[in-house]
């Protein structure tokens, strides 16, 4: 049983071995691929290079190739000015994981290499520094560029890069980006000009607004793009003629913010018909509740809408008797007297006196009867009898105090007030006009 455990072990490490031989030939055989391809020269090496399969990348003769010591990973390829004729294949890289997964630097600047940069690039999620200035490399800069979340440096200068700028502000730790003389085009992002070293985009197409630098830099990382405008530069934007682009643009704009503004408006509809609706459906369920408006838009105690006044002097007697006053109210409690609201000294009443004094009907209306009082120290009131209105006493009572701090002309402001669960009372001073009712329609 135990020499069957060795034999396992045994095979075991032979097979990590084996892997891991695998993954370096892979790695040395993709190396030595993308050298002869930007190379030119019909796949052959440069004279001043000498990589091979069958020596060590870091610690072989391997020109340009610098390696992390302790796992021996690939982390730079320094490539520059080496007269390179060939083409360019980031993907040849960036697919290798175990080289994608390290490399962190790239740069093959002043040779003449063509053709442009692969969306695969977004694979070599390490990358910190890529240097691509002074070749041949054309073509739109890929937008998988932009997630690169770990780059620092860009340099794509002195190129024929065309095409608009992939959104690289998102690349938050972004110090460096060099793209001047290209023929790059559409507008400048909104960089973070205050974590830049090195920021120009000068000799290109770009047009539009300049965003704020806040004067971070000068006109010259700016200068050569002649529909460009704003500070630094000293073209004001106003003076700008729109081109035939922009024109399209600002139409497809005005279009879709019309197309914003009807469903908006559809939407803003139905909501107001729901709660239209929702207020419909309260106001039937509470229409008792609206029988104080007429006090509230001064009307007075005579409040507008009453019938023709009549001279029974007895009626008063017989609708409001002293036992509908001393029920129960809402709470439980019986209430027996006015609450007064005057402050003058010569208003003291007591709801005896009032129901024992003589009084007339002078007009009824729908939130009740209206009677003319004399009481028995010469003061003439006005007494409202209010019936089927929907509210709770301490509602009533908390507006009754409201209405009688209400100054204004055109508002009567109640003497006193009666509440039971039964019966509520208004009394007023009486007005020898008459009504607002009476005045608008005649008698």
């Amino acid at each position: 049983m135990k020499r069957v455990s060795q034999w396992i072990a045994f095979a075991t490490f032979l097979f990590l071995l084996n892997m891991t031989g695998c993954v370096e030939y892979e790695v040395k055989r993709t190396l030595i691929q993308f050298l002869a391809q930007v190379s030119g020269k019909d796949g052959q090496q440069n004279s001043s290079l000498v990589w091979k399969q069958d020596s060590d990348p870091c610690k072989g003769p391997w020109q340009g190739v610098l390696c992390d010591p302790q796992n021996k990973s690939i982390k730079k390829l320094l490539l520059d000015n080496l007269n390179f004729s060939g083409t360019l294949d980031l993907a040849m890289l960036c697919n290798l994981q175990p080289l994608a997964a390290s490399l962190t630097y790239l740069s093959l600047d002043g040779n003449k290499i063509s053709g442009g940069i692969a969306s695969e690039v977004a694979n070599c999620k390490q990358l910190t520094r890529l240097h691509l200035s002074g070749n041949q490399l054309a073509g739109d800069l890929p937008s998988s560029l932009a997630m690169l979340n770990n780059l620092k440096r860009l340099d794509i200068s002195n190129n024929q890069f065309s095409g608009s700028l992939p959104n690289l502000s998102r690349i938050s730790g972004l110090n460096m980006f060099l793209a001047q003389n290209n023929y790059l085009g559409g507008t400048i992002p909104s960089f973070e000009f205050s974590n830049f070293d090195q920021f120009n985009v000068s000799f290109n197409n770009f047009r539009g607004h300049i965003p704020n630098v806040h004067g971070y830099f000068s006109a010259d990382s700016f200068l050569g793009n002649p529909e460009l405008c704003g500070d630094p530069l000293p073209r004001n934007c106003s003076d700008q003629p729109v081109t035939y682009s922009e024109a399209q643009t600002s139409e497809k704009s005005t279009g879709t913010s019309k197309e914003q503004i009807l469903m908006y408006s559809g939407y803003a509809a139905l909501v107001f018909i729901i709660v239209l609706f929702i207020v419909l459906k309260l106001c039937r369920r509470k229409k008792g509740e609206n029988k104080v408006e007429a006090l509230n838009n001064g009307v007075g105690a005579t409040g507008g809408g009453v019938e023709k006044p009549s001279n029974v002097s007895s009626e008063y007697k017989t609708e409001v008797s002293r036992s509908e006053f001393s029920g129960p109210s809402e709470s439980g409690m019986v209430s027996q007297s006015l609450v007064v609201l005057s402050s003058q000294a010569a208003i003291e009443m007591r709801l005896e006196d009032l129901l024992g004094a003589p009084a007339e009907l002078i007009g009824r209306g729908k939130n009740g009867s209206l009677y003319k009082v004399m009481l028995d120290n010469g003061i003439m009131v006005v007494v409202k009898r209010i019936k089927n209105w929907t509210i709770s006493s301490h509602d009533f009572k908390q507006r009754m105090r409201m209405l009688s701090q209400a100054k204004h002309p055109h508002v009567l402001a109640p003497l006193a007030f009666y509440c039971s669960k039964q019966e509520k009372l208004l009394v007023y001073e009486y007005q020898q006009n008459g009504s607002l009712f009476k005045l608008l329609h005649g008698k």
